[in-house]
């Protein structure tokens, strides 16, 4: 069954869907959701979107770097992915890192995409292990966990509301007369969300994403069994509410307006940073630019090159020019390294 045939039976049978629900089930439904649909390329330069770690290995030395930078005498130590996509980014930070004489001991991906499960499965030459939530990750205390995504938190079905006369009413998608449109419902949680984001003022008509499907997993991350880790996350989004409707809508590398087309579409929100932040503030972290995270953590010999090509690439994974979105690509990152008691 089609993405539209499956939308259509629920908003058939209740009404509406509301929009976390819609971008869910066209994203990663199991046989027709866009990261699962095995006849459509998903990422690159034949995929529907490109990300950094396609364009160049100088992205994964980044992160692997600023990871280094903050354990830089360890040398045995666990992968954790959360996203991967096609691979190309952990298999970059494992060559770099083996290349600086560190022992890899595991690599795990959390993959939700069928699809992509396979295709690493079969394409890859390292030996990895897939989890489907955090939950699942089991690690020993004494080993360092390097916890890293990239583009993977946009993904994300989120919940839209809007603010109007004191309260917030919940976007939803309906139909008549074969035409699709948006309705607002009132939302059980209004007062929840003012009292959560009760440092914004709200006006009527501004619109706010919350997503406890991203919650959900923040807490399973923060309630890792793990004493020594690093975790660094970068995305497009932003540091303050935006205000209005951060959903886009890609298809061959082009963007689309909702109800355009239904298959074969990706879905992605921009990120709330801010919510990163207040659900880990106690872990002091860091929010920089993609230009920064690149610019701090690439050795001098590929910034300083008067090779014009390695210039140009490093320009292009700074997060600069991925059209109207570069400038708000934005990594996060936090550090855990908790003393284990010896008896």
């Amino acid at each position: 069954m089609s993405i539209q045939k499956k939308i259509d039976t629920i908003i058939k049978s209740v009404g509406s869907i509301n929009i976390q629900d819609f971008v869910e089930i066209s994203n990663f439904d199991k046989d027709s959701g866009f990261y699962n649909k095995p006849s459509i390329e998903k990422i690159g330069k034949n995929g529907q979107f490109i990300t950094s770690p396609e364009i160049s290995s100088l992205f994964s030395m980044a992160l692997a770097n600023q990871f280094l930078k903050e354990f830089p005498n360890t040398k045995n130590i666990n992968l954790l992915e959360l996203g991967p996509g096609n691979g190309l980014l952990t298999i970059d930070i494992y060559h770099y890192l083996k290349s600086k004489n560190i022992n890899i001991n595991d690599i795990t991906l959390l993959e939700r995409s069928d699809y992509f499960r396979k295709k690493i499965s079969e394409k890859s030459e390292l030996k990895v292990n897939f989890i489907e939530n955090i939950n699942d990750y089991k690690i020993k205390d004494e080993n360092t966990l390097f916890i890293y995504s990239n583009e993977f938190f946009d993904a994300f079905g989120s919940k839209q509301f809007i603010f109007n006369n004191g309260n917030f009413n919940e976007i939803k998608i309906s139909k008549s007369n074969d035409k699709y449109f948006l309705i607002q419902d009132s939302a059980a949680i209004s007062g929840e969300l003012i009292e959560h984001y009760s440092k914004y003022k709200f006006k009527d008509n501004d619109i706010i994403e919350h997503s406890n499907l991203v919650l959900n997993l923040l807490s399973d991350i923060q309630n890792l069994n793990c004493k020594k880790y690093f975790f660094t996350t970068t995305d497009y989004g932003y540091t303050k509410f935006p205000l209005k409707s951060t959903l886009r809508i890609l298809s061959n590398h082009k963007k689309l307006s909702l109800f355009d087309k239904f298959e074969n579409v990706d879905y992605s929100f921009g990120v709330n940073f801010e919510l990163l932040s207040n659900f880990f503030v106690k872990k002091n972290p860091s929010i920089i630019s993609q230009k920064e995270l690149i610019y701090n953590n690439l050795p001098n010999n590929y910034l300083k090159s008067s090779d014009k090509n390695i210039m140009e690439i490093i320009d292009l994974i700074s997060g600069e020019k991925f059209n109207d979105i570069g400038k708000v690509f934005l990594n996060f990152s936090f550090k855990r390294n908790e003393t284990i008691s010896k008896i």
